[in-house]
C-alpha cells in the first residue's frame, strides 16, 4: 500500500505560515493578537485609505500566499456595505474572492476563523480573480 503526503489547498489559512497585520496605508505588522485584529476591524471607516488585510507568505516561497481582506465600499450599489475578501496564489493564477456584508459583525467571523486556520467556505463569494493585474497581463 503507497502513502502519499496530502497536497496543501492553496485556497485556505496555513497553521505553518505566519500571519502578518496591515491597517491602512500602515507598514505589515508582525507581531499581533485577536484582539489587534478585532479592533482594526471595528475601526474601518468609509474612506479609500480605511482596510484591514490579515495576510500569510509562505516562509520558503515568498511567492505563496494567503490573505482575507476588508474595507468599507464608498461608492457603487453597495456603498456603506464592508467587502470581505479572501485571495491567495493559486496553482494556475492569483485567486481572489468577494462577497459584501451589511455590517462589522458580519465581517469578523470570517477574519476569526482564518486567524484560527479553521477552513473557509467560499459559499456566497465571487470569483473576482479577473479584477488582479496579476491575471490580465
Amino acid at each position: 500500500m503507497l502513502f502519499f503526503k496530502k497536497k496543501k489547498d492553496p485556497g485556505q489559512p496555513r497553521p505553518d505560515w505566519p500571519w502578518a497585520l496591515t491597517i491602512g496605508p500602515s507598514r505589515p505588522r508582525t507581531t499581533l493578537s485577536w484582539g489587534d485584529i478585532q479592533k482594526a476591524l471595528e475601526g474601518l471607516i468609509p474612506d479609500g485609505d480605511s482596510f484591514v488585510i490579515l495576510e500569510q507568505k509562505d516562509p520558503r516561497d515568498p511567492k505563496k500566499y494567503w490573505y482575507v481582506q476588508s474595507a468599507i465600499a464608498t461608492a457603487g450599489p453597495h456603498q456603506g456595505e464592508y467587502t470581505v475578501g479572501y485571495g491567495w496564489s493559486g496553482e494556475k493564477r492569483a485567486e481572489m474572492w468577494e462577497r459584501m456584508v451589511s455590517t462589522v459583525g458580519a465581517v469578523i467571523p470570517y477574519f476569526e476563523k482564518a486567524w484560527n486556520c479553521k477552513p473557509v467556505d467560499l459559499a456566497g463569494f465571487e470569483d473576482r480573480s479577473d479584477w488582479l493585474p496579476v491575471n490580465n497581463k
